[in-house]
């Protein structure tokens, strides 16, 4: 044991999906700030020892998420039905905790905890004799575990469920509940919790903020949430009370894109129902009086025949494919992702903040980063990440070295150089237009 007054020699474990939804339960703004602001609770976990956090391990399911409470003031900021994990990953990393990616291995389980006792029981072989292991997590699995540190005379730290069981709590050598926890460690008010950026707006938007309007979209109010009507015939009637009223206040068809928000912020039980039942959004339209659909880029657009002109691809707003010639020549297997400019600045972004992975992003990344954009009001579907990630993997970006500050940024140089690269390959000499149109893209 270190000299008395000397800080202590610790490690610091997060079962993260665990002490989220914890603390959600609780209070959704203490999870918040949980999440987006560690560095505040590690600063207040080394004074209060002391103790050096010489190890910081956090272990996260990048695919997993939180739906807030329909109606809450989370909600109402959010403006999205759910809240993914993956989008806390870079705030970790910036704090100087390593970020363990624990996918989910079964239907309910992510196997973090077995990851988390694997890595605490080399940690006790580690030439640097660690006096305390922080464990974050209300999962009682870890008793056995505590017993072990004991034995090998450790000190143990457990923020856990002040419900968790008391074999678990007695185990430990102190306990510090979740709702103590928050109020010593964690900010009380939205304002300090907030992060720099929320997709979409600017960095002095206020709550409910959402960047600038799209082109026919009536503006958004403070929040479209409704409880869930429970019966899928109620459901479908809710969404589509929501799609009439802003069909009739838009002056143009409304570009799908910009209807997705707006659409999920009635609530989780959106994605949960399937459009009531109904499946997809097009086949809750056909049929619908007063509304009707046209396919086009990005999904299409929703429109009242009797109002509106029908739409066409010359609809104000939508710039002409630079890159046609460019995708002829690459062909269906290598073609250029059909993204938007602040699409693909946002795919970009999410996989600068997953890095470092040791392998390339699976189906759950993927799904998990197309719906946080659904969520924002882009069009990204997975298949355009997935697409994505290919193009990065034929520029040999390797995943397991940390993006670092400038991450978006480099991603975005790999893909333009490498799609340069390829069409020279294939025999295509892009002219001086083509190049300017695919670096604007890239941004």
């Amino acid at each position: 044991m270190p000299d008395s007054g000397a800080p202590r020699r610790a490690a610091l474990y997060v079962d993260f999906d665990n002490v989220f939804s914890s603390l959600a339960a609780i209070d959704e703004w203490a999870a918040w700030s949980f999440a987006a602001e560690p560095a505040r609770w590690l600063a207040w976990l080394e004074a209060s020892g002391p103790r050096r956090l010489l190890v910081r391990r956090c272990y996260l399911n990048p695919a997993g998420w939180h739906a807030p409470e329909p109606g809450g003031s989370l909600a109402a900021w959010l403006q999205q039905p759910r809240v993914y994990y993956s989008r806390f990953r870079a705030d970790f990393v910036r704090a100087g905790l390593q970020v363990v990616d624990c996918p989910r291995l079964a239907r309910l389980k992510n196997g973090a905890d077995m990851v988390m006792a694997v890595d605490i029981l080399d940690a006790l072989a580690h030439p640097t004799r660690f006096d305390e292991f922080l464990v974050l997590s209300g999962d009682s699995d870890f008793t056995p575990l505590l017993h072990r540190l004991r034995a090998h005379d450790r000190r143990s730290l457990v923020v856990t469920h002040p419900l968790s069981a008391a074999a678990f709590r007695a185990a430990a050598d102190a306990v510090l509940g979740f709702e103590e926890f928050a109020e010593a460690a964690l900010a009380e008010e939205p304002e300090a919790v907030r992060p720099a950026a929320v997709p979409g707006a600017p960095p002095d938007a206020g709550p409910g903020a959402t960047g600038g309007a799209t082109a026919g979209a009536s503006p958004a109010p403070a929040s479209d949430a409704m409880p869930d009507p429970g019966d899928p015939a109620a459901q479908r009637a809710t969404i589509l009370g929501l799609l009439r009223r802003l069909v009739a206040g838009a002056e143009a068809p409304l570009h799908l894109p910009a209807l997705g928000k707006r659409i999920h912020g009635l609530g989780g039980w959106i994605r949960q129902s399937r459009f009531g039942g109904a499946g997809t959004l097009a086949r809750l339209v056909e049929g619908a009086e007063g509304l009707a659909l046209e396919a086009g880029p990005g999904g299409g657009w929703l429109y009242d025949p009797a109002r509106h002109a029908r739409p066409s691809l010359e609809q104000p707003g939508l710039a002409d494919d630079p890159f046609a010639r460019l995708r002829a020549t690459l062909g269906p297997a290598a073609e250029v992702p059909r993204l938007a400019p602040e699409a693909l600045d946002f795919a970009l972004r999410g996989l600068a903040a997953m890095l470092p992975l040791p392998a390339p992003p699976g189906p759950d990344a993927t799904a998990s980063l197309a719906a946080e954009a659904m969520a924002a009001g882009l069009d990204l579907p997975p298949r355009a990440v997935e697409a994505l990630i290919a193009w990065l993997g034929r520029a040999r970006l390797d995943c397991r070295a940390d993006a670092g500050p400038d991450g978006a940024a480099r991603l975005a140089r790999a893909l333009y150089a490498e799609i340069a690269r390829q069409a020279a390959a294939g025999g295509t000499r892009l002219g001086p237009d083509t190049l300017a149109a695919l670096r604007d893209w890239v941004g």
